[in-house]
């Protein structure tokens, strides 16, 4: 599904188009890699020392192309607290009403990727090594019957270009009946420099 829209705040345009995805990101093992400019997964051979993506999925697990994971401008930001006077939104409640980032203009620290140590290792059953967004890293929990619940926390992704940003809802992970499988809303247009450039 592709939604385009303009929203007119101040005076300033953002040119925005909506997505819904879904990523199959089973394996335990192996990333995939995705593209917003593209809209789709990509091939990536050298992820360390590429800029043609901006997101990575394995499991519930996700990358930006920051930090550790990548050499990009990315990283990502949550608001799990209630940074607004109003308190905590959730994108469940909100997704048609938060379409800027002026609202959170003092509170944004966006986080790059570092090391965590709970990746699943199927061979010894045990959790391991491995890198990820530590914000996106939110975005859902497992119960007590190991079954993945999202948190429907508002979040936002930096591009791999340092600029351009995305509102990301990931709000599904049994798509088409298997975990992993992760049902994806995003929309693009907000803009660091508040231009209307890019996507």
């Amino acid at each position: 599904m592709k939604v385009f829209f303009l929203v007119l705040l101040g005076n300033i345009f953002y040119c925005q188009e909506e997505y819904i995805v879904t990523i199959p990101a089973t394996s335990y093992y192996d990333w995939i890699y995705f593209s917003i400019e593209d809209n789709s997964t990509i091939e990536i051979q050298n992820p360390e020392s590429s800029l043609d993506w901006d997101l990575a999925f394995q499991r519930k697990h996700i990358k930006t192309n920051s930090g550790l994971s990548g050499p990009g401008y990315g990283g990502a930001f949550v608001d799990s607290v209630g940074y607004l006077d109003v308190g905590a939104y959730m994108w469940s409640d909100e997704w048609g009403n938060i379409n800027t980032l002026s609202d959170y203009e003092y509170e944004i620290n966006w986080l790059e990727d570092t090391i965590h140590n709970d990746f699943y290792d199927l061979a010894t059953h045990t959790f391991v090594e491995g890198i990820k967004n530590p914000a996106l890293n939110t975005w859902g929990w497992f119960n007590e019957s190991y079954q993945l619940v999202p948190t429907n926390y508002v979040m936002f992704v930096k591009c791999a270009n340092g600029n351009d940003v995305i509102k990301i809802w990931a709000y599904d992970y049994y798509q088409n009946g298997a975990g992993g499988n992760i049902s994806l809303r995003y929309q693009t247009g907000l803009n660091i420099s508040d231009s209307c450039e890019g996507y």
